[in-house]
């Protein structure tokens, strides 16, 4: 009996610390923006790194000298996940931004909301929502 005790916490252990895991750590290759349902090419092609809560973007143009860096937090155990970005620079600096997140193979698409605006339900862009999203690829 006590075996199987120290089996099943042993267990459960595991699993907490799997789902501590963050999909989106990583390094990343901005396909597509979307803003309030508008394509926006100024970060096509750039680069996202994620990891211990902490990222950085960098414009393909600027020789990936990195232009926003800041912090998040993920919720991996809502369905979407959610996400708080925390921009230190760019267009966003100083806000919290409320978005969700999804990891499938290699994409990562991420949607959130304008700084004042209530947290997206849905990866879609649409005319005048404040909603901003980005798709991206893992980058080899």
């Amino acid at each position: 009996m006590r075996t199987l005790l120290a089996l099943g916490l042993f267990a459960g252990a595991l699993g907490a610390a799997d789902d501590k895991k963050d999909p989106t750590a990583g390094n990343w290759t901005i396909e597509s923006v979307t803003r309030d349902g508008k394509p926006d090419a100024a970060l096509k092609d750039g680069q996202r790194s994620h990891g211990d809560g902490k990222y950085t973007m960098a414009r393909a143009t600027d020789s990936g000298k990195p232009f926003a860096t800041g912090s998040y937090t993920l919720d991996a155990t809502k369905a979407p996940m959610t996400i708080d970005l925390k921009p230190k620079g760019g267009t966003y600096d100083g806000k919290t931004l409320l978005g969700i997140v999804k990891v499938e193979g290699d994409a990562m698409t991420i949607a959130f909301a304008e700084p004042g605006k209530e947290r997206p339900t849905k990866f879609e862009s649409k005319d005048g929502s404040g909603v901003v999203v980005a798709v991206h690829k893992r980058a080899k």
